[in-house]
């Protein structure tokens, strides 16, 4: 019985393991490499699947590992032009993912970080995608010009309070949802902006068929988490969740970070 639970378990980790070697996995030798470049400049580097500009190297090996090896965004789809939503595409690993595993989709893409969004651009254009169109807007409850900390990585987000001196143009996510019948895919990784647009979107997501929400929040917002799952669950989505950043060693003890964002779970929603 124990060698039998054994081989099993050895044979999930195998069958697992297979499962996630659809596209090219960056070696040992190529992450130690990327670990070693600069992330000043713009640099180039072939994925076999596409090639890709980016400054930032740390943030390309996660992000390439969690979209690419480990394909958190992978979805089925009956439809025959699949439309997907990208918010907060950064320089394009996600919409690159969309574009190639569902070549028959269409793909609208949201960036305002300007740093990003060109290389964002640049990446669209270097693999000849046709099937994607990007905008150079923040998701927002309202039409409107918004303060941004523009800070050309991961962390850029929308400066609620004001007080950024750079501004970017802002587009009401849930009239954009509007123009749609159904949405097969909305990703949405918008630095704590979510909990906001996701309330002003909800009575659109029963059309949405797979949405992945990247949640950012403090110990003692519990209730901001509660209410975003109720509308999901109102939607008739059901939901798995993820760690997206494991913050406190010791909850316990800690209760909090410091930092604006105690919380950050990957929630995947789905009919």
């Amino acid at each position: 019985m124990i060698i039998t639970n054994i081989l099993n378990g050895i044979g999930k980790r195998l069958r697992k393991k297979t499962a996630a070697t659809n596209y090219t996995k960056i070696s040992w030798l190529g992450e130690k490499l990327l670990k070693h470049q600069d992330d000043q400049s713009v640099k180039q580097r072939n994925f076999g699947e596409f090639t890709l500009n980016y400054i930032r190297p740390y943030e390309v090996i996660k992000t390439y590992k969690e979209i690419f090896t480990e394909e958190i965004y992978k979805f089925k789809s009956d439809a025959t032009h699949p439309v997907i939503i990208d918010c907060g595409a950064n320089i394009g690993l996600s919409t690159l993912y969309f574009s190639i595993a569902y070549p028959n989709s269409k793909v609208y893409a949201f960036e305002p970080d300007e740093t990003l969004f060109k290389l964002l651009e640049s990446n669209i254009a270097a693999n000849q995608l046709s099937n994607v169109h990007l905008h150079k807007e923040a998701v927002w409850i309202e039409n409107t010009i918004l303060s941004f900390s523009n800070k050309g990585s991961e962390a850029s987000q929308i400066d609620t309070t004001g007080q950024s001196a750079t501004k970017v143009k802002a587009i009401q996510l849930a009239a954009f949802l509007s123009n749609f019948e159904r949405v097969d895919f909305l990703k949405m990784d918008i630095e704590g902006a979510e909990f906001e647009v996701v309330k002003d979107c909800k009575d659109q997501l029963a059309k949405v068929q797979n949405f992945f929400l990247e949640y950012h929040g403090t110990s003692n917002e519990t209730n901001k988490l509660i209410e975003l799952l109720e509308i999901v669950k109102k939607a008739g989505l059901k939901v798995y969740i993820k760690m997206a950043a494991d913050n406190l060693s010791n909850p316990f003890v800690e209760h909090t970070t410091g930092t604006p964002f105690d919380v950050q779970l990957n929630i995947f929603c789905y009919k």
